[in-house]
Protein backbone atom coordinates (compact mmCIF):
# COMPACT_ATOMS: atom_id res chain seq x y z
CA UNK A 1 0.00 0.00 0.00
CA UNK A 2 1.78 3.13 -1.17
CA UNK A 3 0.11 6.35 0.32
CA UNK A 4 0.53 9.53 -1.34
CA UNK A 5 0.59 12.33 1.48
CA UNK A 6 -1.20 15.74 0.78
CA UNK A 7 0.32 16.83 4.08
CA UNK A 8 2.08 14.82 6.94
CA UNK A 9 0.43 16.37 10.32
CA UNK A 10 3.06 16.50 12.61
CA UNK A 11 5.50 13.92 11.56
CA UNK A 12 8.71 13.22 12.60
CA UNK A 13 10.17 13.72 16.22
CA UNK A 14 12.93 16.31 15.75
CA UNK A 15 12.55 15.79 11.93
CA UNK A 16 9.30 17.29 11.07
CA UNK A 17 8.92 18.86 7.82
CA UNK A 18 5.74 20.71 7.08
CA UNK A 19 4.50 20.78 3.44
CA UNK A 20 1.84 23.33 2.38
CA UNK A 21 0.25 22.20 -1.17
CA UNK A 22 -2.31 24.16 -2.88
CA UNK A 23 -5.76 21.85 -3.80
CA UNK A 24 -8.70 22.48 -3.71
CA UNK A 25 -11.15 21.59 -1.10
CA UNK A 26 -12.43 18.39 -1.29
CA UNK A 27 -15.62 17.46 0.26
CA UNK A 28 -15.87 14.01 0.71
CA UNK A 29 -15.69 13.84 4.56
CA UNK A 30 -18.67 16.02 4.60
CA UNK A 31 -17.95 19.10 7.91
CA UNK A 32 -20.00 17.32 11.33
CA UNK A 33 -19.88 13.79 10.00
CA UNK A 34 -17.99 10.56 10.57
CA UNK A 35 -16.86 8.24 7.52
CA UNK A 36 -14.93 5.45 7.64
CA UNK A 37 -12.17 4.09 5.61
CA UNK A 38 -14.38 2.72 3.04
CA UNK A 39 -15.68 6.42 1.90
CA UNK A 40 -18.54 5.19 4.13
CA UNK A 41 -21.14 8.07 6.47
CA UNK A 42 -21.26 5.95 9.97
CA UNK A 43 -23.61 7.15 12.77
CA UNK A 44 -21.84 8.61 16.36
CA UNK A 45 -23.84 5.17 17.35
CA UNK A 46 -22.17 2.83 15.29
CA UNK A 47 -18.74 4.84 15.61
CA UNK A 48 -18.86 4.57 19.75
CA UNK A 49 -20.33 0.47 19.85
CA UNK A 50 -17.31 0.44 17.79
CA UNK A 51 -14.74 2.21 19.59
CA UNK A 52 -16.04 0.31 22.99
CA UNK A 53 -14.64 -3.10 22.04
CA UNK A 54 -11.16 -1.85 21.69
CA UNK A 55 -8.47 -1.34 23.95
CA UNK A 56 -7.09 1.68 22.51
CA UNK A 57 -7.96 4.72 20.61
CA UNK A 58 -5.66 7.47 19.04
CA UNK A 59 -6.70 10.86 17.95
CA UNK A 60 -4.69 12.15 15.47
CA UNK A 61 -3.96 16.07 15.36
CA UNK A 62 -2.26 19.10 13.97
CA UNK A 63 -0.81 20.50 16.66
CA UNK A 64 -1.47 23.98 15.83
CA UNK A 65 -5.06 23.62 15.15
CA UNK A 66 -7.41 25.00 17.59
CA UNK A 67 -10.02 22.70 16.10
CA UNK A 68 -8.48 19.32 16.07
CA UNK A 69 -8.15 19.81 19.59
CA UNK A 70 -11.79 20.87 20.19
CA UNK A 71 -12.90 17.66 17.99
CA UNK A 72 -10.46 15.46 20.22
CA UNK A 73 -12.22 16.73 23.61
CA UNK A 74 -15.27 15.98 21.84
CA UNK A 75 -14.29 12.78 21.27
CA UNK A 76 -13.36 12.12 24.69
CA UNK A 77 -16.58 13.20 26.07
CA UNK A 78 -18.48 11.03 23.89
CA UNK A 79 -16.30 8.39 24.92
CA UNK A 80 -16.70 8.65 28.33
CA UNK A 81 -20.13 8.08 28.27
CA UNK A 82 -19.91 4.70 27.23
CA UNK A 83 -16.49 3.81 28.83
CA UNK A 84 -15.67 6.17 31.93
CA UNK A 85 -12.37 3.65 33.19
CA UNK A 86 -10.31 5.64 30.74
CA UNK A 87 -7.17 6.96 30.69
CA UNK A 88 -5.91 9.76 28.49
CA UNK A 89 -2.47 9.70 27.29
CA UNK A 90 -0.63 12.95 25.76
CA UNK A 91 2.04 13.24 23.26
CA UNK A 92 3.04 16.68 25.11
CA UNK A 93 4.51 15.22 27.99
CA UNK A 94 7.66 13.45 28.27
CA UNK A 95 7.75 10.55 31.14
CA UNK A 96 9.53 12.70 33.96
CA UNK A 97 6.74 15.32 34.40
CA UNK A 98 4.36 12.07 35.16
CA UNK A 99 3.95 13.00 39.01
CA UNK A 100 3.36 16.70 37.83
CA UNK A 101 0.61 15.55 35.98
CA UNK A 102 -0.50 13.29 38.75
CA UNK A 103 -0.25 16.37 40.86
CA UNK A 104 -2.74 18.28 38.44
CA UNK A 105 -5.29 15.68 38.09
CA UNK A 106 -5.67 15.73 42.06
CA UNK A 107 -6.21 19.18 41.95
CA UNK A 108 -2.75 20.77 43.33
CA UNK A 109 -2.23 23.01 41.01
CA UNK A 110 -3.19 25.96 39.15
CA UNK A 111 -2.99 26.40 35.33
CA UNK A 112 -0.33 28.58 35.61
CA UNK A 113 1.80 26.36 38.35
CA UNK A 114 1.09 22.97 35.96
CA UNK A 115 2.32 24.97 32.68
CA UNK A 116 5.61 26.17 34.61
CA UNK A 117 6.38 22.77 36.51
CA UNK A 118 5.86 20.81 33.18
CA UNK A 119 7.77 23.58 31.37
CA UNK A 120 5.48 23.69 28.69
CA UNK A 121 7.30 26.56 26.95
CA UNK A 122 10.10 24.47 26.25
CA UNK A 123 8.80 20.44 26.13
CA UNK A 124 6.60 21.63 23.60
CA UNK A 125 5.88 25.12 22.83
CA UNK A 126 2.36 25.10 20.94
CA UNK A 127 -0.55 27.08 22.08
CA UNK A 128 -1.07 25.82 25.65
CA UNK A 129 -4.76 27.32 25.09
CA UNK A 130 -5.50 24.63 22.45
CA UNK A 131 -4.53 21.96 24.83
CA UNK A 132 -6.13 23.54 28.74
CA UNK A 133 -9.78 22.46 27.81
CA UNK A 134 -8.73 18.44 27.73
CA UNK A 135 -6.43 18.83 30.81
CA UNK A 136 -9.21 20.50 32.74
CA UNK A 137 -11.84 17.43 31.05
CA UNK A 138 -9.31 14.97 32.71
CA UNK A 139 -9.02 16.74 36.09
CA UNK A 140 -12.39 17.32 36.44
CA UNK A 141 -13.36 13.95 35.98
CA UNK A 142 -10.65 12.32 37.87
CA UNK A 143 -9.13 10.48 34.48
CA UNK A 144 -5.45 9.55 34.57
CA UNK A 145 -3.12 11.77 32.51
CA UNK A 146 -0.30 9.57 30.72
CA UNK A 147 3.26 11.31 30.07
CA UNK A 148 3.81 9.34 26.69
CA UNK A 149 6.93 10.89 25.42
CA UNK A 150 10.75 10.79 26.02
CA UNK A 151 13.32 13.26 26.24
CA UNK A 152 13.93 15.55 22.77
CA UNK A 153 17.72 14.45 23.58
CA UNK A 154 17.09 10.91 23.51
CA UNK A 155 16.11 11.03 20.20
CA UNK A 156 18.51 13.65 19.07
CA UNK A 157 21.32 10.92 20.45
CA UNK A 158 19.60 8.11 18.29
CA UNK A 159 19.85 10.43 15.31
CA UNK A 160 23.20 11.13 15.60
CA UNK A 161 24.49 8.00 16.73
CA UNK A 162 22.17 5.00 16.27
CA UNK A 163 20.11 2.77 18.55
CA UNK A 164 23.41 0.60 19.10
CA UNK A 165 25.69 3.06 20.41
CA UNK A 166 22.95 4.09 22.77
CA UNK A 167 23.99 2.79 26.42
CA UNK A 168 20.37 0.98 27.96
CA UNK A 169 20.94 2.98 31.17
CA UNK A 170 20.08 6.19 28.96
CA UNK A 171 17.31 4.59 27.00
CA UNK A 172 14.65 5.62 29.27
CA UNK A 173 13.40 1.92 29.43
CA UNK A 174 12.28 2.07 25.94
CA UNK A 175 12.89 -1.58 23.84
CA UNK A 176 14.10 -2.10 20.62
CA UNK A 177 11.30 -0.83 18.44
CA UNK A 178 9.79 -3.37 16.02
CA UNK A 179 11.05 -3.60 12.37
CA UNK A 180 8.94 -0.92 10.15
CA UNK A 181 7.38 -1.78 7.09
CA UNK A 182 8.69 -1.12 3.86
CA UNK A 183 5.60 1.32 3.15
CA UNK A 184 6.42 2.83 6.37
CA UNK A 185 9.56 3.62 5.27
CA UNK A 186 8.89 4.35 1.62
CA UNK A 187 7.49 7.45 3.89
CA UNK A 188 9.92 8.23 5.70
CA UNK A 189 11.87 8.51 2.68
CA UNK A 190 10.38 11.00 1.04
CA UNK A 191 9.92 13.09 4.56
CA UNK A 192 14.18 12.55 4.82
CA UNK A 193 14.75 14.10 1.27
CA UNK A 194 12.09 17.20 1.83
CA UNK A 195 13.93 17.47 5.04
CA UNK A 196 17.70 17.54 3.07
CA UNK A 197 16.11 19.72 0.78
CA UNK A 198 14.84 22.11 3.45
CA UNK A 199 17.88 22.04 5.63
CA UNK A 200 19.97 23.26 2.39
CA UNK A 201 22.46 20.03 3.43
CA UNK A 202 22.58 20.97 6.15
CA UNK A 203 22.86 18.57 9.51
CA UNK A 204 19.92 16.37 8.70
CA UNK A 205 20.03 15.60 12.93
CA UNK A 206 19.27 19.01 13.77
CA UNK A 207 16.36 20.19 16.09
CA UNK A 208 12.90 20.68 14.20
CA UNK A 209 11.72 24.33 13.53
CA UNK A 210 8.12 23.25 15.28
CA UNK A 211 10.23 21.67 18.19
CA UNK A 212 10.60 25.25 19.99
CA UNK A 213 9.41 27.58 17.87
CA UNK A 214 11.10 30.56 16.28
CA UNK A 215 12.61 28.93 13.27
CA UNK A 216 10.51 29.15 9.28
CA UNK A 217 9.05 26.30 7.63
CA UNK A 218 8.79 26.18 4.57
CA UNK A 219 5.75 27.88 2.18
CA UNK A 220 6.17 25.46 -0.93
CA UNK A 221 6.79 22.01 -1.38
CA UNK A 222 10.74 21.20 -2.51
CA UNK A 223 12.15 18.82 -4.78
CA UNK A 224 12.98 16.05 -2.82
CA UNK A 225 16.04 13.63 -3.81
CA UNK A 226 15.29 10.29 -3.85
CA UNK A 227 17.26 8.64 -0.66
CA UNK A 228 19.28 5.85 -0.43
CA UNK A 229 17.76 3.78 2.27
CA UNK A 230 20.77 1.98 2.99
CA UNK A 231 22.34 5.45 3.76
CA UNK A 232 23.23 5.47 7.34
CA UNK A 233 21.81 8.81 8.11
CA UNK A 234 18.58 7.41 6.40
CA UNK A 235 18.46 4.32 9.21
CA UNK A 236 19.35 6.74 12.11
CA UNK A 237 16.69 8.58 10.89
CA UNK A 238 14.35 5.90 10.88
CA UNK A 239 15.61 4.27 14.41
CA UNK A 240 14.59 8.06 15.93
CA UNK A 241 11.46 7.78 14.66
CA UNK A 242 10.40 4.61 15.25
CA UNK A 243 11.77 5.12 18.89
CA UNK A 244 8.85 7.39 19.42
CA UNK A 245 6.43 5.59 18.16
CA UNK A 246 7.87 2.46 20.49
CA UNK A 247 8.18 4.44 23.67
CA UNK A 248 4.44 6.09 23.30
CA UNK A 249 2.93 2.52 22.48
CA UNK A 250 4.65 1.13 25.61
CA UNK A 251 3.62 4.35 27.80
CA UNK A 252 0.13 3.36 26.75
CA UNK A 253 0.93 -0.67 27.46
CA UNK A 254 2.09 0.42 30.77
CA UNK A 255 -0.85 3.06 31.73
CA UNK A 256 -3.36 0.34 30.55
CA UNK A 257 -1.73 -2.64 33.09
CA UNK A 258 -1.39 0.35 35.97
CA UNK A 259 -4.51 1.51 35.61
CA UNK A 260 -6.57 -1.67 34.70
CA UNK A 261 -8.63 0.11 32.40
CA UNK A 262 -11.29 -0.54 29.68
CA UNK A 263 -9.87 1.94 27.08
CA UNK A 264 -6.96 4.34 26.62
CA UNK A 265 -7.20 7.31 24.42
CA UNK A 266 -3.68 8.41 22.91
CA UNK A 267 -3.67 11.88 22.00
CA UNK A 268 -0.81 12.27 19.33
CA UNK A 269 0.18 14.27 16.49
CA UNK A 270 -1.51 12.37 13.55
CA UNK A 271 1.92 11.17 11.81
CA UNK A 272 2.13 8.74 14.45
CA UNK A 273 -0.94 7.55 13.69
CA UNK A 274 -1.69 8.07 10.02
CA UNK A 275 -0.87 4.37 7.71
CA UNK A 276 -1.35 2.32 11.14
CA UNK A 277 2.47 2.79 10.79
CA UNK A 278 3.94 4.38 14.16
CA UNK A 279 2.20 3.71 17.20
CA UNK A 280 -0.59 1.02 16.10
CA UNK A 281 2.54 -1.21 14.69
CA UNK A 282 4.30 -0.81 17.95
CA UNK A 283 1.48 -1.62 20.27
CA UNK A 284 0.93 -4.79 17.66
CA UNK A 285 4.04 -5.62 18.60
CA UNK A 286 3.71 -6.09 22.21
CA UNK A 287 0.01 -7.29 22.12
CA UNK A 288 -2.22 -4.48 21.51
CA UNK A 289 -4.07 -5.59 18.22
CA UNK A 290 -7.44 -3.76 19.17
CA UNK A 291 -6.68 -0.39 18.53
CA UNK A 292 -8.51 2.48 16.10
CA UNK A 293 -7.18 5.79 14.88
CA UNK A 294 -9.21 8.41 14.16
CA UNK A 295 -8.54 11.95 12.32
CA UNK A 296 -9.97 14.96 11.48
CA UNK A 297 -11.08 16.10 8.18
CA UNK A 298 -10.68 19.89 7.27
CA UNK A 299 -10.54 19.46 3.41
CA UNK A 300 -6.59 20.32 3.34
CA UNK A 301 -6.52 16.33 2.86
CA UNK A 302 -7.40 14.37 -0.48
CA UNK A 303 -10.26 12.34 -1.11
CA UNK A 304 -7.74 9.31 -2.22
CA UNK A 305 -6.44 9.28 1.18
CA UNK A 306 -9.93 8.11 2.46
CA UNK A 307 -9.39 4.71 1.15
CA UNK A 308 -6.02 4.74 1.77
CA UNK A 309 -5.61 3.22 5.20
CA UNK A 310 -4.50 6.51 6.74
CA UNK A 311 -7.05 6.55 9.42
CA UNK A 312 -10.00 4.30 10.70
CA UNK A 313 -12.76 6.90 10.74
CA UNK A 314 -12.60 10.45 9.69
CA UNK A 315 -15.03 13.41 10.76
CA UNK A 316 -15.17 16.33 8.76
CA UNK A 317 -14.22 19.96 9.99
CA UNK A 318 -13.73 23.45 8.95
CA UNK A 319 -10.13 24.41 8.61
CA UNK A 320 -9.45 27.62 10.22
CA UNK A 321 -6.18 29.23 8.27
CA UNK A 322 -5.64 32.01 11.34
CA UNK A 323 -5.40 29.01 13.89
CA UNK A 324 -2.81 27.88 11.48
CA UNK A 325 -0.96 30.85 10.35
CA UNK A 326 2.61 30.61 12.00
CA UNK A 327 3.66 33.38 10.03
CA UNK A 328 2.02 36.01 11.86
CA UNK A 329 4.34 35.00 14.70
CA UNK A 330 7.04 37.11 15.44
CA UNK A 331 10.56 34.20 14.11
CA UNK A 332 13.97 34.61 14.73
CA UNK A 333 14.73 31.67 12.61
CA UNK A 334 16.72 29.39 14.26
CA UNK A 335 16.97 25.98 15.67
CA UNK A 336 17.85 26.05 19.22
CA UNK A 337 19.18 23.06 21.58
CA UNK A 338 20.02 23.30 25.42
CA UNK A 339 23.23 22.46 27.14
CA UNK A 340 24.55 22.44 30.59
CA UNK A 341 24.58 26.36 31.15
CA UNK A 342 23.33 28.29 27.87
CA UNK A 343 21.12 27.76 24.79
CA UNK A 344 22.72 27.13 21.99
CA UNK A 345 21.82 28.26 18.34
CA UNK A 346 22.72 24.74 16.43
CA UNK A 347 22.11 25.89 13.21
CA UNK A 348 19.89 29.03 11.36
CA UNK A 349 17.38 29.05 8.47
CA UNK A 350 18.93 30.87 5.33
CA UNK A 351 17.80 34.27 5.12
CA UNK A 352 16.62 35.11 8.64
CA UNK A 353 16.56 37.93 10.76
CA UNK A 354 18.74 35.62 12.97
CA UNK A 355 21.18 35.43 9.90
CA UNK A 356 20.58 38.96 8.80
CA UNK A 357 21.06 40.01 12.47
CA UNK A 358 24.75 38.68 12.33
CA UNK A 359 23.64 35.62 14.73
CA UNK A 360 25.70 32.24 14.11
CA UNK A 361 25.82 28.67 14.60
CA UNK A 362 27.37 27.83 17.81
CA UNK A 363 26.39 31.24 19.48
CA UNK A 364 25.22 30.85 22.82
CA UNK A 365 22.68 33.21 23.90
CA UNK A 366 23.43 34.85 27.43
CA UNK A 367 20.69 37.14 27.40
CA UNK A 368 17.25 38.12 25.46
CA UNK A 369 15.60 41.66 25.95
CA UNK A 370 18.16 42.53 28.89
CA UNK A 371 17.18 39.04 30.79
CA UNK A 372 18.98 35.63 31.16
CA UNK A 373 18.12 32.64 29.77
CA UNK A 374 18.37 29.59 30.58
CA UNK A 375 15.52 27.50 28.62
CA UNK A 376 14.55 27.29 25.17
CA UNK A 377 11.35 28.53 26.44
CA UNK A 378 12.50 31.20 27.75
CA UNK A 379 13.88 32.58 24.51
CA UNK A 380 10.55 31.54 23.02
CA UNK A 381 8.59 33.67 25.07
CA UNK A 382 11.22 36.72 24.73
CA UNK A 383 10.79 36.20 20.42
CA UNK A 384 7.05 36.21 20.53
CA UNK A 385 6.81 38.95 22.49
CA UNK A 386 8.75 40.94 20.34
CA UNK A 387 6.21 43.14 17.92
CA UNK A 388 6.77 43.37 14.62
CA UNK A 389 8.76 46.75 13.68
CA UNK A 390 11.00 46.63 16.44
CA UNK A 391 14.41 45.84 17.65
CA UNK A 392 15.53 42.44 19.88
CA UNK A 393 18.76 43.41 21.59
CA UNK A 394 20.57 39.47 22.37
CA UNK A 395 23.60 38.98 24.07
CA UNK A 396 25.58 36.13 23.05
CA UNK A 397 28.62 33.80 23.87
CA UNK A 398 31.14 33.76 21.17
CA UNK A 399 34.65 31.44 21.25
CA UNK A 400 35.01 32.78 24.82
CA UNK A 401 33.87 36.16 24.48
CA UNK A 402 30.51 38.36 24.67
CA UNK A 403 28.84 40.09 21.86
CA UNK A 404 26.13 42.31 21.43
CA UNK A 405 23.72 41.76 18.35
CA UNK A 406 20.53 44.05 17.90
CA UNK A 407 17.77 41.73 15.86
CA UNK A 408 15.74 43.90 14.02
CA UNK A 409 12.62 42.75 12.87
CA UNK A 410 10.34 44.18 9.95
CA UNK A 411 7.31 46.05 10.31
CA UNK A 412 5.08 43.28 9.04
CA UNK A 413 6.03 39.56 8.75
CA UNK A 414 7.02 39.16 4.89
Amino acid sequence: MKIKLFKIFSLLVLFLVTQAVVAEPQSCVPKGQWYNNDGNQVSLHQLLKTLGKNQVVLLGEDHDSAEHHRWQLQVMNQLYALKPNMVIGFEAFPRKVQPILDQWINGELSEEDFLAKVDWATIWSYNAAHYMPMFHFARMNRIPMLALNVERNLVSKVGANGWENIPEAEREGVSRPAMPSEDYLDMLAEVFGQHMTSSHGGNSNHTSATDHTSAESSDTEASAPKVDKKDPAFIRFVEGQTLWDRAMAEAILQGKKKYNVDVIIGVMGSGHVMGGFGVPHQLADLGIKKVKALMPWDQRMQCDQLQAGVADYFFGLVHEEAENNNSKKPRLGVYLEPTNDLVRIKTLVSGSIAEKSGLQQDDKIVTIAGRNTKTVGEIVEAVQRTAFGTWLPIKILRNGKEVEIIAKFPANDS
